[in-house]
């Protein structure tokens, strides 16, 4: 897993935005933190939920 994934997941889980993430947002992002190696599928969905809760992420 890159180093941006992993940065992106824990700053999601360490803002706001964790009060608000669907049951399945969650899912995805402990799947990706068990795993070493990430799909380009698992990314596009990673880019989505960032995207969807940047404004809950504080710079």
């Amino acid at each position: 897993m890159t180093i941006d994934s992993k940065e992106k997941i824990h700053e999601i889980l360490q803002s706001d935005a964790s009060n608000y993430l669907e049951t399945s947002e969650r899912l995805i992002l402990k799947n990706i933190l068990e795993k070493d190696t990430i799909s380009e599928l698992e990314i596009n969905n990673l880019d989505k939920i960032y995207e969807k809760y940047r404004k809950f992420i504080k710079n």
